[in-house]
């Protein structure tokens, strides 16, 4: 019986210190980004002084909930940026990230709340796209500085956030590359035609983007003397035309269709086809001396999808 008694005892002292300890914090308290390191932004191109607000998330880690509302501060943090710059490209300074110009966002206000039973919070980002030339890529570099509570720390690895800015419209992204690229000076059944599988397309405006010519690395030093812009007209018809004229650009054809269908597994996903026909000559001049005359010709085919259960002004904005 004295052995039944103690065991009775010692369980309820367990089952009693066990319960407090529920109510008590098993972790410490942390608010921080939802990702850190960089993230990709993408934002609708929107001209003409035309806003797309971003909402930029912020949670608050923890076992029990949020008992009260805590405010929560950001900073630009450019030194995080010039670190991550070199640390990733080193002597290319032509990669490096640049810092997005001040006349292209605006913030609401630098402090948020999380409110008070809730573990999120957002900071609301104004962007204005215009006049960013995207040769080259943009950072909105921030970092939480502060809470309203001592008892709340910043999440070390995720206390910065390196947003990417990517424009984009209803022509850009990654399209699938068919042409082929033929040197112009040789017979075409004497020689294998160049291919690249893909070409990414970058906005100009909300009917033009611009893409590198033929084979051209995208990350290549002199990648802007190849800037290949297309501008959709209502006629089917892509107006092609190149900015630097050492290249000796001329456009041959260009135009384009675009189809929709609805995803055969899952009906509420529209998947919308944009192929652009296009040929056009120009010069390789990496050596001046002996420039390459080539001849491209073929498709390019970009595949969209859109959620039609979700609001398009929804998905026009994204952080991933």
């Amino acid at each position: 019986m004295r052995k039944i008694s103690l065991y009775i005892l010692f369980s309820l002292f367990v089952s009693t210190s066990c319960n407090k300890e529920w109510t008590k914090e098993l972790y410490v308290k942390e608010v921080s980004f939802v990702k850190s390191g960089v993230v990709k932004v993408y934002a609708k191109y929107k001209s003409q002084g035309g806003v797309v607000t971003v909402k930029v998330p912020v949670v608050l880690s923890g076992s029990t909930g949020n008992p009260d509302d805590i405010e929560v501060t950001i900073a630009i943090d450019k030194d995080t940026l010039n670190d991550l710059n070199f640390d990733r490209f080193r002597l290319r300074k032509d990669l490096y990230f640049h810092e997005l110009p001040e006349v292209n966002y605006s913030f609401k206000s630098m402090t948020t709340v999380i409110p008070k039973g809730t573990l999120q919070g957002y900071f609301e980002l104004a962007l204005k796209l215009e006049n960013l030339d995207l040769i080259n890529k943009y950072i909105l570099p921030v970092k939480i500085v502060s809470t309203s509570n001592d008892n709340v720390a910043k999440r070390r690895w995720f206390s910065k956030s390196l947003m990417q800015i990517i424009p984009f419209n209803d022509y850009s992204n990654r399209y699938s590359n068919a042409g082929l690229i033929w040197n112009r000076d040789v017979p075409q059944n004497n020689q294998t035609a160049l291919t690249t599988p893909h070409r990414t397309a970058f906005v100009v405006n909300e009917q033009t983007v611009f893409f590198f010519a033929g084979n051209i690395d995208e990350e290549a030093f002199d990648r802007t003397m190849y800037k290949i812009t297309a501008t959709f007209n209502p006629d089917s018809t892509v107006k092609l035309a190149a900015p630097d004229t050492n290249i000796k650009f001329s456009s041959k054809k260009g135009v384009y269709t675009i189809s929709k269908k609805m995803d055969e597994v899952q009906p509420y996903l529209e998947k919308t086809y944009i192929t652009m026909n296009l040929e056009y000559w120009y010069s390789d001049i990496t050596n001046p001396a002996f420039p390459i005359n080539y001849r491209f010709v073929g498709p390019l085919t970009l595949e969209r999808i859109r959620n039609t259960q979700i609001p398009d002004e929804d998905q026009q904005a994204q952080i991933e």
